[in-house]
């Protein structure tokens, strides 16, 4: 009997638990719309020369929030494409950005994974990473597990 009553305890207590996810504050969820965006930057801001960008997105943001509605986290999914151009050469550069980005319940950009490109070290270099990346409180990389290439090195 003893055994039974235990059971039914854990059988009611993870009840419980399961009831308690279901009615958790659903995330908050953005975005979806096909975008493009063009920029252009001038020599000596991103690369001795001057570079022209290209992008197609279409992503997702959703954000994680407590019972109170604040936010606690958030990752960006998605397709990104990018068209980087040396526009004194004319030499472009396809590159596909996987992604995520994952957020802090700040909005700050803490880690992605995957493909990246047009992200900044530390020490001002623009690059194309592909791996696991790390970012501080400024959005600037601090750490990659995996590929690294300088931007402008690609275009020169």
């Amino acid at each position: 009997m003893r055994r039974a009553s235990l059971l039914l305890a854990i059988v009611l207590g993870l009840m419980g638990l399961g009831a308690a996810g279901a009615s958790a504050t659903p995330p908050v969820r953005e975005g979806g719309d096909e975008v493009e965006i063009d920029l252009s930057f001038p020599a000596g801001a991103v690369c001795a020369f001057p570079v022209d960008v290209h992008l197609e997105m279409k992503t997702r943001t959703k954000t994680f929030v407590d019972a109170n509605g604040v936010p606690t986290r958030g990752i960006t999914t998605g397709r990104i494409h990018a068209w980087e151009t040396n526009v004194r050469t004319g030499k472009t550069v396809f590159r596909s950005i996987s992604g995520p980005s994952f957020f802090d319940g700040s909005g700050a950009l803490v880690m992605g994974t995957g493909a990246w490109s047009g992200i900044q070290l530390q020490d001002g270099t623009w690059i194309h990473a592909n791996g696991l990346i790390t970012f501080d409180a400024n959005g600037l990389v601090v750490a990659v597990r995996g590929h690294v290439e300088p931007l402008c090195d690609a275009l020169a």
